[in-house]
């Protein structure tokens, strides 16, 4: 079993012993505590500015803190808490009645009520959403007095909860400007202005799936009507920087970069530099790597070729070295980390044991398999079989990986590296109806998201939109419509999802890889706790009184610059 962190604990030692041994040199440089209780106010400290890249999903951690949703992402069990609802009830999962907040309101001041929630999904319903099936299941939203409003569906929808989170509130100016915008990415925050209900504003910059400007930026709303306030007063993020680059101004460049994901292998630097500190969390984050099975080459509707590519690639060589122990194995393309997800791939090992003894997964059988489809096609065996890799530059340190392990089999991994996101999801989201314009085999993105259900990961596998590229069979139309329907505390829950897993696994539909732990650069007085999504809160970040854009021109402290201990967060929490 790796250990997360192993070669953190193990370099710092080493590094710290490296230092002069004697008494009357020996400095005392242990890892000091993290921001003590008295150095948080909990409040907002005026003139406070943290900044943030964020490679993955940049719109997702934005819009919750701009707009507002019936609920929002949390790090609990349940994976949302309310936001402008504050109960809810479901009747057989078909109908959903919420009991909204009556002092929410919009940040132009137009009171948030049952009329805004049915005025909003009018234009939800022109323009919306497909990544779910709440679109074609949606019966009518009807307002049962001023507070409360009831959802009607067709059938049952286990997942109505997680689609709620991003049924986000807009003013009418903002609606009549841009409606809902239909994009498989479903954030819509076109422009600024006081369109939504969050504890932020949008100032200056624009931000979607497939289009957002370099740097985004949100002032603290001061007339919000929630509970839990900005602290912050001025937030700015970064989407187009390289990881490196960002990397890099977090640890050396105090004022520049305040929080960044980082490489797994540059753990220790973040420790041991003088600004910043480590913060760690597992997660319930998924590397989606596509076979384009619709437009690609033709070797990858082959089931021999997903098959050989699947199992070439050694996934415990990929967690212990390639990502130092900081994430878990998983045998299909959602994290274990899911509600009960971990437990059903445990309760399978007698499954996927008989599976591998019933394959030869061996180098020299995997090679044979490739020079037979090769030699069915008229392709000259000794010549590798070559396939293009589209993926962002954040990812090569897995790549590089990937690649070696092809050559093992006599498959040549060529890769096209772009500096955003989405410049990959431009690609991916066109190539159902073959409209990209890059030609590309196999397709690498950071599907970090957030919910208990793991129709959050799942749903790349439901044939015919904008986030699959596998062809239709009945059978996945089956497991997708089953899954939406499904709860996670019913009966059904365990079984399907076994069957489910055990169907994609055997047909290769998609590249497994490890699930990666959260890894962050965080400045030493900015107050972050990462949980199990890429999915940063906002609303919850701080900073002390040592914090560079509050302490002005005055000097850092000396005894600050120590190394901080690493913030290395658990389990969920269990509180509501």
């Amino acid at each position: 079993m790796p250990f997360p962190g192993l070669l953190v604990v193990i370099c710092l030692v080493t590094w710290l012993g490296a230092t002069d041994a004697s008494p009357e040199a020996q400095p005392d440089i242990g890892l000091t505590p993290d921001p003590t209780p008295e150095e948080i106010t909990g409040t907002l400290r005026l003139g406070s500015h943290v900044k943030l890249f964020l490679p993955n999903l940049p719109y997702l951690a934005i819009s919750h803190a701009i707009n507002a949703a019936l609920v929002r992402p949390a790090n609990n069990e349940k994976g949302w808490q309310y936001d402008l609802a504050i109960s809810h009830q479901s009747i057989d999962d078909r109908i959903w009645e919420f009991d909204l907040h009556r002092s929410a309101h919009f940040q132009d001041g137009t009171p948030f009520d049952a009329d805004a929630v049915l005025r909003n999904m009018a234009y939800f319903v022109r323009e919306p959403f497909k990544f779910t099936k709440l679109s074609s299941i949606l019966e009518r939203v009807e307002k049962v007095d001023d507070y409360t409003v009831r959802f009607h569906l067709s059938e049952p929808y286990g997942v109505f909860l997680h689609d709620a989170m991003w049924l986000q509130f807009y003013t009418e100016p903002y609606l009549q400007k841009f409606g809902w915008n239909g994009k498989p990415t479903c954030p819509n925050l076109a422009e600024p202005g006081p369109y939504g209900m969050g504890p932020y504003r949008l100032h200056r910059g624009y931000v979607e799936g497939d289009r957002s400007a370099s740097e985004v930026v949100l002032i603290a709303d001061p007339d919000y009507w929630g509970a839990v306030k900005a602290k912050v007063d001025t937030i700015t993020i970064y989407t187009e920087l390289g990881i490196a680059e960002a990397r890099d101004l977090a640890l050396f460049a105090e004022g520049s970069v305040d929080l960044t994901p980082v490489p797994f292998a540059d753990q220790v630097q973040t420790v041991t530099s003088p600004f910043a500190k480590l913060a760690v969390a597992p997660s319930m984050n998924n590397y989606a790597m596509h076979f384009n099975m619709l437009n690609g080459d033709p070797a990858l509707v082959d089931d021999r070729i997903r098959f050989v590519i699947h199992h070439a690639i050694d996934q415990e060589y990929l967690l212990n070295l390639s990502m130092l122990g900081e994430g878990a194995l998983s045998p299909t393309m959602v994290s274990p980390n899911f509600y009960q997800v971990g437990s059903t791939i445990d309760s399978m090992a007698e499954y996927f044991d008989d599976y591998v003894q019933r394959h030869d997964t061996s180098t020299e059988a995997l090679r044979h398999l490739v020079a037979g489809y090769q030699s069915e096609r008229g392709l000259n065996p000794s010549e590798p079989l070559r396939l293009v890799l589209y993926a962002q530059e954040s990812f090569l340190f897995l790549i590089r990986d990937i690649q070696y392990f092809l050559r093992q089999v006599n498959i040549e991994l060529s890769v096209e590296v772009v500096g955003s996101e989405k410049m990959v999801f431009r690609e991916l989201l066109s190539t159902w109806q073959n409209e990209n314009e890059q030609a590309w085999d196999l397709l690498l993105w950071g599907n970090y998201d957030w919910y208990k259900h793991p129709w959050a990961a799942f749903f790349v596998y439901r044939p015919g939109t904008a986030w699959c590229t596998i062809p239709a069979t009945a059978e996945l139309v089956d497991f997708t419509d089953r899954l939406v329907q499904t709860h996670v505390e019913s009966a059904a829950y365990r079984p399907l999802l076994a069957d489910f897993i055990r169907h994609v696994y055997e047909r290769n539909y998609m590249l497994f890889l490890p699930t990666p732990n959260n890894v962050y650069a965080v400045n030493k007085e900015v107050v972050f706790n990462p949980g199990r999504s890429a999915f940063v809160y906002l609303r919850d970040l701080e900073v002390t009184a040592y914090h560079w854009s509050i302490r002005g021109s005055a000097a850092y402290p000396d005894e600050r610059l120590r190394p901080r201990q690493v913030n290395r967060q658990g389990l969920l929490e269990t509180t509501h």
